[in-house]
């Protein structure tokens, strides 16, 4: 009987043991985005949240919203390593356009 327990126990625990899943979330990690057309989900954005822009490179950067009926809804240009600018919201249907060598960093 005490073979059969030890035995069970160790069966049991090499059992747990083997899958075990490590979960990693990655917390606050901004994407750069460069020279393109993009969409709230491209960007990774929520619809109705107040967003800022920054550039984080050595090169100009220009930012435009365009809303569904391809109306600009705001136009930014970002000298290199800008500053934090606001964002009026942004909805689902909009469409961001980045131009020039900038790389701009979205955060809230």
């Amino acid at each position: 009987m005490k073979k059969f327990l030890t035995l069970s126990s160790i069966f049991l625990l090499l059992l747990f043991s083997i899958n075990t899943i490590t979960a990693v979330a990655q917390v606050n990690q901004s994407k750069r985005f460069k020279e393109g057309f993009y969409s709230m989900n491209d960007l990774g954005l929520l619809e109705n949240v107040s967003y800022k822009v920054e550039n984080v490179s050595n090169y100009n950067g220009f930012l435009v919203v365009f809303d569904s009926e391809q109306k600009i809804q705001q136009a930014i240009s970002l000298e290199p390593h800008s500053t934090k600018h606001p964002l009026k919201t942004i909805r689902n249907t909009d469409r961001v356009v980045i131009l020039g060598q900038g790389e701009l960093i979205f955060s809230y």
